[in-house]
């Protein structure tokens, strides 16, 4: 019984620790918003600040790079045609990247030529009237 109060002791210890390191992350993280270091809005940050705080032990696993790009193709699944294509390749890597998460967003995009047939041409006319 005495080893079983001990392992329960020491998950409600490993507990107090995790939700001590989650306010100190908080107080780091709200400190931050307030001086804009995020390069967010203070609501959009402080709605950030308070989700991390409050996730449950465990939620957020590494996330592999293969799960990443999964998670990144979805969202082109709410395009259709020639859209969804486009987005597609963006996500896979074709046109230009720039910006970052922290300065709030990645923009990508990818530059295409569409030659457009130009109209028949009128014979000229002889130039006398009659």
């Amino acid at each position: 019984m005495g080893l079983v109060l001990l392992a329960c002791g020491q998950v409600f210890s490993a507990a107090a620790q995790d939700r001590n390191d989650k306010q100190r992350r908080f107080e780091a993280d709200r400190q931050a918003c307030l001086g804009g270091a995020f390069g967010q809005s203070y609501e959009s940050c402080m709605r950030e600040a308070h989700a991390v705080r409050n996730e449950r032990p465990g939620a957020n696993p590494s996330v592999s790079p293969e799960q990443l790009e999964r998670n990144s193709l979805l969202r082109c699944d709410a395009l259709t045609g020639d859209e969804h294509t486009a987005c597609v390749a963006r996500i896979r890597g074709a046109g230009t990247t720039s910006g970052s998460v922290a300065a709030g967003g990645i923009l990508r995009e990818r530059v295409t030529t569409e030659v457009v047939p130009s109209p028949p041409q009128q014979p000229a006319s002889s130039g006398a009237s009659q």
